[in-house]
């Protein structure tokens, strides 16, 4: 249970990506947009931001490419659409463009799978400062079990801010994968990824949760656990519902 799918991290990352973008400016054709996408109206959304991007406001293209990739709410998946977008929005020097082009490459969105491809739009998104393109770099090192360069690529995402980064490096000194075992650093970079208390942070959440659970670092607390777990699903983290359901 407390092994975690690469796979769902990769797509929680993603989102990770799309909620960081700001608050567009009031009036302007992407306030509509956002709204349209928080109302579920993606449909409408889409038109919208198409609009935005022929106004050359920032972001409108990756958005577009986030939509057509995950597709929702009366817009189907497109793959080639997604990665027309994505080109557009990296074209416009926005990195997150480049970290969906890695993406679409990464799980083969439409095209032959990637890896070495992939890879390179990532480096290039953390060269151009976008401080989650280590998270991405760090979790396909995971993925292919190289745990001390995942380990290092997590320790640059969190010290630069990234919630899932700190989260991951965490769970490294949890797991004494890549670093030495350090319980009371693992408690530190969860308790720093669970801040915010939103969806991304209840990563952080359930990690807490696992130390108290278990002892490490920390006393034995089933209530705590339990308590966090319950943090962590009622933000719709998909493994602290699984684990509460295991706790049952």
């Amino acid at each position: 249970m407390r092994r975690i799918c690469i796979s769902l991290f990769f797509f929680l990352s993603l989102f990770g990506t799309a909620q960081a973008q700001g608050t567009p400016p009031t009036g302007s054709i992407m306030a509509e947009a956002k709204a349209a996408t928080d109302a579920g109206d993606l449909v409408n959304a889409v038109e919208l931001y198409k609009k935005a991007y022929a106004n050359a406001e920032p972001h409108a293209a990756g958005q577009l490419a986030r939509i057509y990739l995950e597709g929702a709410q009366g817009v189907p998946v497109d793959s080639q659409a997604a990665m027309e977008w994505a080109q557009k929005s990296a074209d416009a020097g926005e990195t997150a463009g480049l970290l969906y082009l890695g993406k679409i490459w990464m799980d083969g969105r439409g095209v032959n799978p990637d890896i070495e491809k992939a890879e390179g739009y990532f480096h290039q998104a953390d060269e151009a400062g976008d401080m989650k393109a280590a998270r991405y770099i760090g979790l396909h090192a995971l993925e292919v079990k190289d745990f001390a360069e995942a380990a290092r690529w997590f320790k640059k995402g969190a010290e630069a801010g990234d919630i899932t980064s700190q989260y991951h490096l965490g769970r490294a000194y949890e797991l004494g994968e890549g670093v030495e075992r350090d319980f009371a650093a693992a408690l530190q970079w969860y308790s720093k990824a669970a801040e915010r208390g939103d969806f991304i942070a209840s990563d952080g959440m359930v990690g807490l949760a696992s130390l108290y659970e278990h002892g490490e670092g920390v006393p034995v607390d089933h209530a705590k656990a339990k308590e966090l777990y319950q943090k962590a699903a009622d933000q719709g983290n998909v493994i602290a519902k699984m684990t509460l359901k295991f706790l049952k």
